[in-house]
């Protein structure tokens, strides 16, 4: 995967696991785009820049996050110019990163899809959800709400984009489809649950998941 680049015979592509919590959750993703590239700039990893006028570093993220939310698992994907020790990796980034930013994992991809082939995404609710509302809200044939689609705002049946919902301790579950093909604003679940709108800060992104070549998914 070149991404625009020439690439010498010891580039490596690996994968970044990363949280995104505190006061960088209200900043957008193009800001936040900025921020990590800082980060690795101070780092001074070894990483490989796109070819031409305008050279940036190779850089891609799964998914963006809405404004105001947090992410526990969240992923990029960096290449480098050389191998080096991803423990190394870790610290070196960790050391200069904003606070809210936290590097959890650096692993080599080993041929896996790029991170924004992400299909599913698990949120944690924090609110008392009714059981029978979840259970009524699972058992439905259809779903129909306003979406926003390219060619306007249109009514869609979204409930085969909730792929699970349970409670975890205090804590109330949604599996959706998320990624470029499908995409499920877990507001828009929240809503049906509760009755009301929530805050986004109600909501944060636990897990992304890819196809695991074998019919189920796994994380990225």
């Amino acid at each position: 995967m070149t991404r625009g680049a020439a690439m010498n015979k010891n580039t490596i592509n690996i994968r970044i696991r990363f949280s995104k919590k505190g006061l960088l959750r209200f900043i957008g993703h193009l800001d936040f785009l900025r921020v990590f590239q800082q980060t690795i700039r101070r780092a001074q990893l070894p990483v490989a820049y796109s070819q031409g006028f305008n050279p940036h570093i190779l850089l891609s993220f799964a998914l963006p996050l809405p404004l105001g939310m947090e992410s526990v698992n969240d992923y990029a994907d960096l290449t480098l110019e050389n191998d080096m020790d991803f423990c190394e990796i870790m610290n070196r980034l960790n050391t200069p990163a904003p606070t809210g930013l936290a590097i959890t994992k650096a692993a080599p991809m080993e041929g896996q899809r790029g991170a924004a082939a992400a299909i599913a995404a698990d949120y944690a609710l924090e609110a008392s959800v009714p059981a029978e509302a979840i259970e009524n809200l699972l058992k439905s044939g259809e779903l129909i709400v306003p979406k926003k689609t390219k060619s306007g705002i249109k009514n869609t049946d979204i409930r085969s984009d909730i792929l699970d919902i349970w409670q975890d301790g205090g804590l109330t579950i949604l599996r959706l489809s998320a990624g470029s093909a499908r995409f499920l604003n877990p507001l828009t679940v929240a809503e049906l649950l509760l009755g009301e709108k929530p805050a986004t800060s109600q909501l944060s992104r636990l897990e992304l998941y890819q196809l695991d070549g074998n019919g189920g998914i796994v994380p990225l």
